[in-house]
């Protein structure tokens, strides 16, 4: 287990530093032990929920990470930690995913809750949400380039996902999830929301827990239609990823959401370009956009998940307009399929 100190008083502090252990001056430690390795807790970069991102430093090597924080408040939300770090851990290493180093629960002295810490790989650079708000903000809408060049590396990481056995499901594929590890390299950053297991209610209780569970795994924007009625009974799965990827491609390309934050404009499951009142706005900024525009129309943001392509296919269809090569499909009987959550 690892270790760090809440705040105390300055003799205190000294004295313990002495012995090798470090303080808090605040809420956030100054020093963590993480699988018997010691990091400086440099800044906080960023917390959500019940969790804390912090700038850290490997003393032993001196090298920059990212140490993410939980706090344990109960059994079961626990256990979803650790699946998030069992599952981070498991897809790695990836090209565009942010590497995991390591984790530990740590307990600090005092009624205070136990915690998980995770050690990743730091990018300070911003995420592609930033990326896209500072081309709107100066009016450059993004070259056909480059969309291909971030649709393949988005497409490439829910492949990989889905390549597992059994397959993983994001469940939070956003722009926000993605990190520039420099000028050019994205990587997905994020993982507390993916799970192997799909969601099928077949009554009033598993809807309510279904509704209640994926309400914090996903974000509403990006929600397909099935994952809110659920009463539809159509499966919650790998297809919820698709038409997430569908959101974030009509978003680089239009410089808009396709929904507003609306439930029934979501389930009605048609596009704000695509609707018929809408017709004058159909235009995608350039010719060379149509091609790919009808992928994410007639293949990712498709209302029945039955009908909705997949991640394999996608690459296929995205690997004839682009010429970069094509994903190929796990090999049959090489899969476990995804078990139900209830």
């Amino acid at each position: 287990m690892g270790n760090t100190l809440p705040a105390c008083s300055n003799g205190v502090r000294r004295f313990l530093s002495y012995l090798g252990w470090c303080c808090c001056t605040s809420k956030h430690p100054v020093r963590v032990f993480i699988g018997g390795v010691e990091y400086n807790v440099e800044r906080l970069l960023g917390e959500g929920g019940s969790a804390y991102v912090y700038k850290g430093r490997d003393t032993r090597s001196g090298n920059l990470v990212a140490l993410k924080r939980f706090a344990l408040k109960d059994h079961q939300y626990k256990t979803q930690c650790m699946e998030e770090v069992a599952l981070h851990r498991s897809l790695c290493p990836h090209s565009s995913i942010i590497t995991f180093y390591d984790s530990d629960i740590v307990k600090r002295p005092g009624p205070i809750l136990p915690e998980l810490w995770i050690v990743m790989e730091l990018s300070e650079a911003p995420t592609l949400a930033n990326y896209i708000n500072i081309r709107m903000s100066v009016k450059q809408s993004l070259t056909i380039r480059e969309v291909y060049e971030i649709s393949h590396v988005v497409v490439g990481v829910i492949a990989h996902m889905h390549s597992q056995s059994p397959p993983v499901s994001h469940w939070d594929i956003k722009a926000e999830n993605f990190l520039f590890e420099d000028s050019q390299n994205l990587k997905l950053c994020d993982f507390g929301s993916a799970s192997r297991l799909y969601y099928e209610p077949q009554n009033a209780l598993h809807v309510s827990i279904a509704e209640a569970e994926l309400g914090e795994r996903m974000t509403l924007l990006y929600r397909p239609p099935e994952s809110l009625d659920l009463w539809s009974r159509q499966r919650v799965d790998t297809k919820c990823d698709v038409w997430s990827l569908g959101v974030l491609i009509y978003l680089l390309i239009f410089f808009e959401m396709p929904f507003e934050a609306n439930v029934m404009e979501i389930m009605d499951g048609i596009p704000r370009r695509f609707r018929e009142d809408n017709r004058e706005e159909t235009s995608s900024p350039s010719e060379e956009f149509k091609p790919l525009v009808d992928i994410v129309r007639t293949m990712m943001l498709v209302k029945d998940p039955m009908k909705r392509a997949d991640i394999f296919d996608i690459s296929q269809r995205l690997s004839a307009l682009s010429h970069i090569p094509p994903i190929p499909r796990p090999r049959p009987g090489y899969q476990r399929p995804q078990d139900p959550r209830f």
